[in-house]
């Protein structure tokens, strides 16, 4: 992809559509003795025992998902299709949220994360966060209008959805139909779609080379002018991060919502 773009675009890189954070490495995950609650360390993050069992047990050594951001400048007097399509979902302002993240208070921040009823709830440094939808909307500015996505096809989109019509509208003229849908295959415009969604939008630590089905359904609800409600996305995501040794996304959001609290 980045022989592609600066065939596009001069000396420019995937590092230029899409800017990145250093976050910390992290080896094997090595178990940690949990202070007593009584310890000036654990009396300021935790409000009970419990939080703090659970975050020597389960969140501590965490992985934290490099968070990545859109470069607003590089799409400036180019004509990427992929970019209007953003636009037109309202997803731009979220995609460039650019911000600092501290570790340990991103951790701290999912080991005490319920969402429930669209409703955000944790606690960090004794402070709660409530983050009710109205809220959610106005820090994210994520549309909330659409169908609620949660990775597999939703009933509305049955009658009009196929796999074999949704990789023709995706892929090369050369592309296998049949084959792993590999990022390599897609469309110019695609593949920066693509990388789109699985580093900003659906961060994940996956084979981000290959296409999932997932991942064809949302570029298929793109092109096809599909509403989302990214609201009830962003925050699927986040729950599924809920999942024993699964890695946290959106650490420079989680550093928005304390910035508010």
């Amino acid at each position: 992809m980045e022989e592609s773009l600066k065939k596009r675009k001069g000396s420019s890189s995937t590092t230029t559509v899409v800017g990145h954070r250093r976050h910390e490495t992290s080896g094997a995950p090595t178990a940690q003795i949990p202070p007593p609650l009584s310890s000036p360390r654990s009396s300021t993050l935790f409000s009970s025992d419990d939080q703090r069992l659970r975050y020597y047990s389960q969140f501590c050594n965490r992985v934290i998902l490099d968070p990545k951001y859109l470069n607003l400048d590089f799409f400036d007097g180019e004509t990427f299709d992929c970019y209007q399509v953003f636009q037109n979902s309202g997803l731009t302002e979220f995609m460039s949220l650019k911000l600092p993240h501290f570790p340990k208070l991103v951790r701290v921040f999912y080991n005490n994360l319920k969402i429930q009823d669209g409703i955000i709830y944790s606690k960090v440094h004794h402070v709660p966060i409530v983050i009710d939808q109205s809220l959610f909307f106005s820090l994210t500015k994520l549309p909330s209008q659409g169908v609620p996505f949660e990775g597999t096809l939703v009933d509305d989109w049955k009658f009009y959805y196929s796999s074999h019509d949704a990789r023709r509208m995706v892929c090369t003229d050369q592309a296998d139909m049949t084959d792993i849908l590999l990022a390599g295959s897609l469309t110019f415009d695609c593949r920066i779609m693509h990388y789109i969604i699985v580093r900003i939008l659906l961060p994940g630590s996956s084979n981000l080379a290959q296409a999932s089905e997932e991942d064809l359904i949302l570029m298929w609800a793109f092109h096809t002018g599909r509403q989302i409600d990214w609201a009830h996305l962003v925050q699927y995501w986040m729950h599924k991060a809920l999942r024993a040794n699964a890695p946290l996304p959106y650490p420079h959001l989680v550093t928005f919502f304390l910035h508010h609290f």
